[in-house]
């Protein structure tokens, strides 16, 4: 996606004092999570990558494994659809950006507080999600589709009901916009689970990708 393409669908907050200074780098899709890891940590800064490191440092040193490998997981696959250079809030989250105009918009954050979950936070694109049944709702309670249903801890967010919103979302709610947290063990095997949070990621990105091709 090129700067001049990408226009948002709808009117969004945006970190108007920030200017887009970098091109944006085209993601490589496809290949093991390593090397698509790799290739988001290509794309960062010295001091970024360097937290980054720290970061997953911790999770390896821990008895389980699959920390690291989850969130390594969500984070390339953030960075393919959101190809922007990210940025480091605080020690715990990472923003992911899409070209909106001069300007970025915050439209993905990966959060970390090393208390056993990871959370990932998107546009809501929940109603889509059912119509497309990537998810299943059954009441108020979301789920994997396919034949092995597991519930997803989905909560959602907006301007009015989200008091005092953290530095690494605050973006993505107001002026209209709605997200949703999702929220996954970070010690779980549960393939299902982190699938149906990237294809729900996939789903949001289609907003902006659709809004960047040519008329």
């Amino acid at each position: 996606m090129s700067t001049s393409q990408a226009k948002s669908t709808a009117v969004a907050p945006r970190e108007t004092n920030i200017p887009v200074s970098k091109a944006v780098v085209s993601a490589a899709v496809g290949g093991t999570v390593e090397a698509r890891f790799e290739a988001l940590l290509q794309r960062v800064g010295a001091k970024c990558r360097v937290n980054i490191e720290k970061h997953l440092a911790l999770c390896d040193a821990e008895p389980n494994p699959g920390h690291g490998r989850l969130w390594r997981r969500l984070a390339a696959k953030l960075g393919e659809l959101a190809p922007m250079p990210v940025q480091i809030a605080g020690p715990q989250a990472i923003q992911f950006f899409v070209a909106d105009g001069k300007y970025r918009e915050q439209v993905f954050s990966l959060e970390d507080l090393r208390d056993g979950n990871l959370s990932v936070y998107l546009p809501d694109v929940l109603a889509d999600a059912v119509a497309a049944k990537v998810v299943k709702k059954t009441g108020g309670v979301y789920g994997t589709a396919g034949a092995k249903k597991e519930p997803l801890a989905i909560e959602t967010l907006d301007a009015s009901s989200t008091r005092d919103p953290a530095p690494h979302m605050k973006h993505m709610i107001g002026w209209n916009r709605k997200a949703i947290k999702i929220t996954l063990d970070a010690n779980d095997t549960l393939d299902n689970i982190a699938t149906a949070t990237e294809h729900l990621c996939e789903l949001a990105a289609k907003r902006w990708k659709t809004a960047a091709a040519p008329q």
